[in-house]
């Protein structure tokens, strides 16, 4: 079973309340990715989850997400993965266009808690890839988990 999330919303025309937010996970997905292509999804230290998309109009461009994540100006991530990443930030290139950026503070703790959060859904039968669950797993890594797991 999946955690459910309600993502914070990110438009251009609120981008003043997301200056100066202390990320600690980030993902990209580019133009043409699988999934949501054009998604954004960036957790903050506080636990709080926030989404916006630079390809479909009304949510940001990307100088916007370059104002609210001034580290990505120097993010050029590969095209299967690695890439340049700035300083402090780990990559983990989660498929098909999509990419995760974690802060190093975190790095370490987060491929631990990956390796067996999906172990222990993959037991129990459940065909889970680190896609699926990045989010969950920097909360649990936060401590701001919404539900625990022993």
């Amino acid at each position: 079973m999946y955690m459910k999330i309600d993502p914070i919303e990110v438009y251009s025309s609120d981008l003043d309340d997301y200056l100066g937010l202390e990320i600690v996970a980030f993902h990209w997905a580019a133009a043409g990715a699988c999934g949501e292509g054009g998604a954004v999804v960036f957790i903050t230290t506080d636990g709080k989850v926030y989404h916006s998309n630079y390809v479909y109009p009304g949510f940001i461009t990307i100088d916007d997400l370059l104002r609210i994540f001034p580290a990505l100006t120097e993010f050029s991530p590969g095209i299967f993965g690695g890439g340049i990443y700035p300083p402090m930030w780990k990559d983990q290139y989660l498929g098909l266009g999509n990419y995760l950026v974690i802060h190093e503070s975190i790095w370490a703790n987060f491929q631990e808690t990956a390796k067996k959060e999906l172990n222990r859904r993959q037991k129990q039968g459940d065909h889970v890839i680190l896609y699926n669950i990045w989010v969950e797993v920097v909360l649990m890594v936060i401590g701001k988990a919404l539900i625990s797991r022993e």
